[in-house]
């Protein structure tokens, strides 16, 4: 088996410049999500394509989490360890191998696995809160209580499913509405309120827990394409920009009133989508999407994990 040093000068990475990046060889996979195990110290990543969910070590080892014939592209996932689940976002893009012009954007789903055994837990249908409307699930965070919340890029609705699996629309606004992909990555932060990327406007949003009903614009310079988030602390966030493939650092002084944008790195490869923090460092995934939505362009086999520090 070739080393992960050999593997990344293969695909032009160097990973003395960039730190411990992990390649992912996986025919086709297209990952989309990525989550961190603590206890397992691995990373679980989704696919927009295959809709398989692998594990992923540091050493690039990638092998099959589930095989669940119900999948059909996976997109946002979350490692809970108090809860040992994985959740998972199901959706149907329209592109992915198993696509169904019966279930294409209606398909929305969130199902939670055994994070250990890959067992299925529980599946809830959330595209039967927003009938007859486009439904494309994306991102998803859980507060302190066990509660989840969920983005729709195509309908302008945030849903929320309690722990005890009960789902509801959590908020909705107009704002959130326009060409290609809306709502997009979501974080929870510990003083009680959601961050929210809107990607095709380039914004982001506050959302108090206790008051859905109150959304505040954060005043940040744009952020167009900005996918996941991630939160360090309460005070660092970073933006991952698939539109321009680069990740941004910002940090707020107002407890997320305004922020600034203190620094930015480029992806190794195209099209970035989110990443996590993991010992202080950011692991974020270069996908490639674009080939997927381009009929002549040849179809990959590699993907990076790569890691980021500011």
């Amino acid at each position: 088996m070739k080393s992960t040093f050999a593997i990344s000068m293969l695909l032009g990475i160097s990973s003395f410049t960039f730190g411990q990046n992990i390649p992912i060889h996986a025919d086709k996979l297209y990952p989309e999500g990525t989550a961190y195990s603590k206890k397992q110290n691995v990373f679980f990543v989704s696919s927009i394509n295959t809709a398989q969910i692998g594990k992923l070590d540091f050493k690039g080892n990638y092998r099959p989490f589930t095989q669940d014939p119900e999948l059909v592209a996976t997109i946002g996932i979350l490692a809970d360890e108090k809860s040992n689940t994985l959740f998972v976002t199901n959706v149907d893009n329209g592109v992915a191998v198993k696509t169904n012009p019966a279930t294409a954007y209606k398909l929305s789903e969130i199902i939670g696995y055994d994070l250990t055994s890959g067992k299925r837990k529980f599946k809830v249908d959330l595209g039967a809160l927003n009938p007859g409307h486009p439904n494309f699930i994306n991102d998803l965070t859980l507060d302190n209580e066990g509660n989840l919340y969920v983005t729709n890029s195509f309908s302008p609705v945030i849903f929320k499913v309690d722990k005890n699996h009960h789902a509801s629309i959590f908020a909705q606004d107009e704002a959130w509405t326009g060409e290609s992909f809306n709502l997009n990555g979501i974080v929870y932060h510990p003083d009680g309120y959601l961050i929210v990327a809107q990607s095709n406007k380039g914004l982001l949003y506050k959302i108090d827990i206790k008051k859905p009903t109150n959304i505040k614009t954060i005043k940040v310079d744009e952020l167009k394409g900005a996918d996941g988030l991630i939160l360090n602390g309460k005070n660092e966030l970073v933006a991952v920009s698939n539109a321009s493939s680069r990740i941004f650092q910002l940090k707020s002084s107002d407890n997320w009133t305004s922020a600034n944008i203190i620094s930015s790195k480029a992806s190794m490869l195209p099209f970035p989508t989110t990443g996590v923090l993991v010992n202080g460092k950011y692991h974020v995934l270069n996908a490639k999407l674009s080939e997927l939505f381009d009929p002549k362009a040849p179809r990959s086999t590699d993907f990076l994990l790569q890691e980021i520090t500011f």
